[in-house]
């Protein structure tokens, strides 16, 4: 399918990058397909963009939480489990939005409300987790004094 995006231009999507989430994302629940799209072309980064089907201005940056936090922590329930008719992990999938406000640095990552994707089924949902994660967590830590010594 052809999609015209405001970041992107006019692309060739192909149906195995299109998910959809059932009740939306909260805050944008009218806008319910997306065609997620790696950051780079061998789809090695740990970045990935989240495109709006139906709004070409409406696109996610998104990163792989595991990649920047090796202790972070998902627990799916099985309503959630259900929800995305997830029955194997193998086909899960768990990215954070970021927010880019100048450099990448400066970036930050949402841990509370991370997006869980069923690669199987190309279904999405955005979670609030219940650990004491935060919506603005830093993407690169930064290393202070104590740290470096």
């Amino acid at each position: 399918m052809k999609l015209h995006t405001a970041r992107f231009g006019e692309m060739d999507v192909t149906d195995d990058r299109l998910i959809t989430f059932e009740s939306g994302i909260p805050g944008l629940e009218h806008f319910r397909t997306y065609c997620l799209l790696p950051a780079d072309d061998k789809d090695e980064s740990p970045f990935y963009f989240l495109q709006s089907t139906e709004e070409s201005g409406l696109c996610f940056f998104l990163a792989d939480p595991f990649s920047f936090y090796p202790n972070y922590e998902v627990n799916l329930d099985d309503s959630t489990l259900a929800q995305l008719n997830l029955t194997d992990p193998t086909h899960a999938l768990v990215l954070s939005i970021l927010t880019v406000q100048g450099s990448l640095k400066d970036a930050t990552m949402n841990l509370k409300a991370p997006l869980i994707f069923n690669t199987a089924e190309h279904t999405g949902k955005q979670l609030v987790l219940k650990q004491e994660y935060g919506i603005k967590e830093p993407l690169l830590k930064q290393v202070t004094t104590e740290e470096a010594e």
